[in-house]
């Protein structure tokens, strides 16, 4: 299935960040979710419980940008994560409305899980003012281009990280 280049550039931006072993995008309109629905198995279950709660389901016309980011057990998967982290941190700072959550399947289902669930969600609110899912394009192309050129600007740090010393009081 083809996706709209817009969506293609911001899987792409975040795939080529170090130990990214996987990166899905899905817009989901969120104005038909209802608060009860998020106890349901299944694609209800990696939807954002605490913000759907607050605002008693989605709001009108609301579109949620749902990247889904899972990355290897690799030092440079932790350099990305953080990274991802930050940036998300940055935007969210700017007063856009994002987030990033992890996400894991129970310990064990069938079979132990525990080890080989765990995948991060960066997460945009939009209220798409068009029925053609213009704005929601609008932001992803914004993401893309932002986490493409950080990710540029900030390559010396990849090449060159802090070490951990284990001072978390400097954290």
């Amino acid at each position: 299935m083809d996706l709209p280049p817009q969506v293609q550039n911001l899987i792409d931006a975040v795939s080529a960040l170090p130990g990214v072993a996987g990166c899905f995008c899905t817009p989901q309109p969120l104005d038909e979710i209802d608060v009860d629905m998020l106890s349901l198995p299944g694609d209800f279950g990696s939807l954002p419980q605490a913000a759907l709660i607050r605002t008693q389901g989605g709001r009108g016309d609301e579109v949620l940008i749902q990247t889904e980011v899972i990355f290897d057990r690799s030092p440079g998967a932790w350099l990305s994560l953080e990274f991802l982290a930050w940036w998300v941190r940055d935007w969210g700072r700017s007063g856009r409305e994002i987030q990033m959550r992890p996400m894991a399947l129970p310990p064990q289902g069938y079979e132990i899980q525990l080890g080989r669930t765990l995948k991060f969600f960066i997460e945009y609110f939009v209220i798409e003012t068009e029925n053609d899912y213009g704005d929601t394009l609008k932001v992803v192309q914004e993401m893309a281009d932002s986490i493409a050129e950080n990710f540029q600007s900030y390559q010396e740090c990849f090449e060159n990280p802090a070490e951990f010393t284990g001072d978390i009081e400097s954290i």
